[in-house]
This record gives structure tokens, sequence and C-alpha cells, in this order.
């Protein structure tokens, strides 16, 4: 089992932007995003993130699925993005769009 750490994020999606945000609560440890779902069918999209041990990956999984289940959203699974043949973090977690 490999100790190595990537950054890592999870997709999940409710039905309202009310659940969504309430699973946030449980996942105080990752770094959320909560926004509309971009297919535009009244769907929340959860975006949770953080440094994961590569051999701990799939216990994660099992983790952010029990919660999300349990806050009545759907899993939709994680995935780790890469640049240059390195692991980043998720461009989608990292954005700040200019509001102004």
């Amino acid at each position: 089992m490999t100790d190595r750490m990537i950054p890592y994020t999870h997709w999940a999606y409710f039905p309202d932007e009310a659940s969504a945000r309430a699973c946030t609560s449980d996942l105080a440890d990752y770094v959320t995003r909560v926004q509309p779902s971009a297919a535009d069918d009244g769907q929340w999209l959860l975006l949770a993130g953080r440094d994961v041990p590569i051999g701990r990956m799939v216990e994660r999984h099992e983790e952010v699925e029990a919660i999300v289940i349990r806050h009545g959203g759907d899993y939709d699974g994680g995935e780790s993005t890469w640049l240059d043949g390195e692991p980043v973090a998720d461009p989608m977690l990292t954005f700040q769009p200019d509001l102004d």
C-alpha cells in the first residue's frame, strides 16, 4: 500500500441545493463546492476534494458514498486531475469566478 498523497475529487448529485449543502457538514475535512448541475436538470452538484493516500482511495470512496447516500444524494464516483504527469487539485474546486 502506498502512502503517496494525491488530490482527489468526489462527485455527487442532489435533488435540491439544501440537501447538497447539508451533506457538506459531514465532509468538513474536504474542500467543497455546491452548484447547479451543468445538465440543467434541476439537480445540484456537490464536489468534495482533498488529498488522499493512494492506498486508501477505495476506503475513501466508500466513506464519501455512504455520507452522500445518507443525505439523499447519488454518488457519481471520483477522480484525480493530472497536468504534465503530476496530480493537481481539481480546477472545478479551485476556480474562483470573478463576480465583479
